[in-house]
């Protein structure tokens, strides 16, 4: 019996990829290397707090609707509070972000409740629905593996939350991507051509939210497999120390904000 040769990600003991992940890839190559080649861990920055707070929020609102609002607000400033302990400027953060968070929860749930009380994903499951669906590309396959905010079964519909400052013009390349592989993986996993939105929670006073509904998967997911494709040929071609040689750093993004532990393990000033 011959043994099929191991795809690049094999190489390299990555079993499966994820949309976040892919997009990283593509968006901050050195930042995917530090973090799946190296298993470095980056820092939580205000921002995905924020967002992961008002989510604990609006998971309250939405699987237990008769807890009230400011209840939902309350949860969602504690986590943020809790989580906050280590971070720089904490008070300051805190203070800021409290308004923005309470405007976020209330819309999203005086927006989403209308539509019923959402499915309870399955005890481990880290409070979302796991979905997973293979990725065929030319000679490898790939599992994908995806977590759902809500899903609404009595409206065939499976819900993302988003929270942002500003508003997207129309479906952005990462989200677009993201919400291709949840209407893909969903057919697999339910059996179901289910509708598939994205909920934006905004920071601004007027019109402080916009949906978009995914209509189009095929051109997201021919995107997906590109990356895919050109990961896995990097992958099969070097191992990590050549690819954290030859990728270029970008200090600049975001991604690299106070990972000065890091940055210095892996991109040392040179002597």
């Amino acid at each position: 019996m011959i043994n099929k040769p191991k795809s690049g990600f094999q190489k390299h003991g990555l079993e499966h990829v994820s949309p976040s992940s892919v997009n990283k890839a593509r968006n901050a190559l050195d930042a995917w290397i530090a973090s799946y080649l190296f298993k470095c861990s980056f820092p939580t920055g205000w921002a995905p707090l924020q967002g992961s707070s008002v989510e604990k929020g609006v998971d309250q609102g939405l699987y237990y609707p008769d807890t009230d609002s400011k209840k939902c607000v309350q949860l969602a400033m504690d986590h943020m509070r809790n989580k906050s302990k280590m971070m720089k400027n904490q008070y300051d953060e805190l203070e800021k972000r409290e308004k923005i968070v309470t405007q976020m929860v209330e819309t999203a749930l005086e927006q989403i409740r209308p539509l019923g009380i959402p499915e309870q994903p399955p005890r481990g499951e880290r409070n979302q629905h796991k979905v997973e669906i293979p990725v065929f590309c030319e000679n490898f396959t790939i599992n994908c593996i995806g977590y759902l905010d809500y899903w609404f079964p009595k409206k065939n519909l499976c819900l993302d939350l988003k929270t942002t400052a500003k508003a997207p013009v129309g479906w952005s390349l990462d989200h677009g991507i993201q919400a291709a592989v949840y209407k893909k993986a969903v057919h697999r996993k339910w059996k179901t051509n289910a509708d598939v939105k994205f909920f934006y929670a905004l920071t601004r006073k007027k019109d402080p939210y916009l949906w978009l509904e995914m209509d189009d998967p095929d051109f997201y997911i021919t995107s997906f497999k590109r990356t895919i494709r050109n990961l896995e040929r990097l992958l099969t071609a070097h191992n990590r120390e050549e690819l954290l040689g030859m990728i270029p750093h970008n200090p600049d993004s975001y991604y690299w904000n106070d990972a000065d532990a890091i940055r210095a393990e892996l991109y040392p000033d040179p002597a």
